[in-house]
């Protein structure tokens, strides 16, 4: 049976469009989408800089510890929401060192209340706060490590300005807040000791664990498509972080990450890059307790 060249030509035109459709929907909408909720603020679409809850320490002074509020401009478009624990002065003849707590994805400071709490009792004074995008503090996206660098430094240079910061000073984060501290090592040397919690380490293996986290559909250059639009929603131009952008850790570091990506091609470069003195790879306890004695131990050793 022949087709007329008309109905041909209605054919090839349907094909092409539903091609075309396909490939919006693939590298234009898809995408879109999923930026907002991969990098997004959880309340992104109900987000109102103006209506962000105030600064208060309450939880943290209900639990029982002198927390005093403060905020810090970080770049000039990031508000941070921080609080700084003293330890009871009744327990403490002084301050033995400065603890910088820098939550996990997808939470706030106040879920790192606990280790505050363990940290203070000992003599540490703690930081705490939330990162950009989440929380009190402002935002609409978050980065891949390098903004929330940037909001350490900041918040680091603001304490000490006020002769808040005590050596040695640690900073404990975790996935991002991880992030954040390997890189502020670097530029920061006020910073002593780094316990990163599965840090991403490369904007690829970030975005590649987001999508896993988050359920979303793989593409052919799903990364570089998800990035691309990522800077047009965000605004920000950060640098893509290669695997060649990895650099030995700055200070004494504990890495704390699963099994399974023990042998991920991050770790083992950060791995062969830095001094075996400096770096102590170790599995990440699944029980908080043991997670907290290993964070305390690190802090606190004199190697």
């Amino acid at each position: 049976m022949k087709i007329s060249r008309q109905t041909r030509e209605i054919i090839n035109m349907v094909i092409f469009v539903l091609v075309a459709a396909l490939l919006i929907m693939t590298y234009v909408v898809y995408p879109l989408n999923r930026t907002k909720a991969i990098m997004g603020r959880y309340n992104l679409d109900d987000y109102n800089e103006d209506s962000l809850a105030v600064n208060d320490p309450v939880a943290w002074t209900e639990a029982g510890l002198a927390a005093d509020s403060f905020m810090v401009e970080s770049d000039g478009l990031t508000t941070l929401a921080c609080l700084y624990v003293a330890p009871d002065s009744t327990t403490c003849d002084s301050v033995i060192g400065t603890v910088f707590l820098l939550h996990e994805d997808g939470s706030n400071r106040d879920s790192l209340m606990t280790m505050a709490e363990q940290l203070v009792a000992i003599g540490y004074s703690v930081v705490a706060y939330d990162q950009r995008t989440t929380g009190r503090s402002t935002g609409r996206y978050h980065g891949d490590g390098q903004y929330e660098a940037t909001d350490l430094e900041e918040v680091i240079r603001y304490l000490d300005m006020r002769e808040k910061i005590h050596h040695p000073l640690a900073v404990v984060g975790f996935d991002l807040g991880a992030d954040a501290a390997l890189l502020t090592a670097h530029e920061d040397q006020r910073i002593d000791r780094v316990i990163a919690v599965n840090p991403y380490l490369t904007t690829s293996r970030m975005l590649e664990m987001l999508r896993q986290r988050h359920d979303s559909y793989w593409f052919p250059f799903y990364r570089t498509m998800m990035w691309w639009w990522y800077e047009i929603r965000s605004g920000y131009a950060a640098p893509y972080r290669e695997l060649e952008s990895i650099e030995g850790v700055a200070c004494r570091t504990l890495l704390l990450t699963t099994s399974d990506a023990m042998g991920d091609p991050e770790v083992e470069r950060l791995r062969e890059l830095s001094d075996a003195d400096m770096l102590r790879l170790e599995i990440v306890p699944t029980d908080n307790s043991e997670l907290m004695y290993q964070i305390r131990s690190f802090i606190t050793s004199n190697d």
